[in-house]
């Protein structure tokens, strides 16, 4: 199903998907719409500018594939135009979504500083590379009219923002190709977002023996417990914060987020440790920005998490 051979980048000006006026003739900033074909059936495209002033483009989803989206910077807006339904949707920074939309007629609006990544997927690969798909998903993938959107988590964010970096630094050797290992990463990554995204959906459902009052305390308990990843609120800090007694606290966690409330904080702590060390902070600075005062200590969480020390994962950048 991989491949290593090159995948072109196809980069284009905004101003030349929208024609000139729409972006002011240059006066409105400037922006760039990127594609690579990752393999036959999935493509990653990204948005990216600077807007003084915003857009506004008709569009017509003529390709039919599944997207994963996540919002980096920036504001869009999708109003759909057609006899089916008519609404509109709204997906600022820190946001992500699952759209299927197929034969959909409907104006696209950003504004802002852009930063956006799609994944694109042909739903019939789709359907192999995720055959147990909750029904919930598949039923409103099924539709024909999907938007799903919710705040990306922490782990989601960082793959979309990793995306994006490795693709400008391709850029910015002047290189127009995604090759070799840089080719089989991206792919990897692709499905990594895709998972997470359908992940989020699927806890965003509920978890059995919780009542949505629990499951909206529960929410707040990670909003608190995620707050200051420097370091963590107690249990019984989070228990008399939200309402929820203990023990409840706790099989929530490990119901709806997958982990203890200490497990998530650690994971999510690391996550947001990857995303620094990709944007070139120093392993030192992350390490006391992120509240470890021993280097060695941050190192072997790291190390836990991710399988490879800070150090060498900034050598391969």
């Amino acid at each position: 199903m991989f491949s290593t051979s090159s995948s072109p980048i196809i980069q284009t000006p905004i101003s030349a998907l929208i024609g000139d006026g729409g972006m002011g003739g240059g006066k409105n900033g400037s922006g760039t719409f990127s594609r690579v074909e990752l393999q036959p059936g999935i493509d990653l495209m990204v948005w990216e500018g600077n807007l003084r002033e915003p857009i506004s483009f008709d569009v017509h989803d003529d390709w039919h594939r599944i997207n994963f989206s996540c919002a980096l910077a920036g504001k869009s807006q999708f109003s759909t135009l057609d006899q089916r339904r008519d609404q509109t949707y709204q997906l600022d920074a820190g946001m992500s979504c699952i759209s299927h939309t197929p034969d959909c007629r409907g104006q696209t609006r950003y504004a802002g500083r852009l930063e956006s990544l799609f994944v694109s997927v042909d739903p019939a690969l789709m359907a192999g590379l995720v055959p147990d798909m909750p029904t919930a998903l598949r039923r409103e993938i099924d539709s024909g009219r999907c938007y799903l959107q919710g705040q990306a988590a922490a782990e989601l964010g960082a793959t979309a923002q990793s995306m994006v970096r490795a693709l400008q630094r391709t850029r910015m050797r002047g290189e127009g190709l995604l090759s070799g290992h840089s080719r089989l990463w991206m792919q990897g990554q692709a499905l990594v977002l895709a998972s997470l995204a359908i992940e989020s959906f699927a806890e965003d459902r509920g978890a059995p023996g919780f009542s949505l009052d629990e499951m909206r305390k529960l929410h707040r308990a990670r909003d608190l417990l995620l707050a200051d990843l420097t370091q963590a609120p107690t249990i019984a800090m989070l228990a008399a914060e939200t309402g929820l007694p203990v023990m409840k606290l706790k099989r929530g966690f490990r119901h709806l987020f997958d982990d203890s409330v200490y497990g998530l904080f650690q994971r999510e702590r690391m996550v947001e440790a990857r995303r620094r060390l990709g944007a070139d902070t120093p392993v030192m600075l992350v390490a006391s920005d992120l509240g470890y005062t021993n280097a060695s200590h941050f190192a072997a969480a790291f190390r836990k998490q991710f399988g490879i020390a800070p150090s060498a994962l900034k050598r391969r950048m």
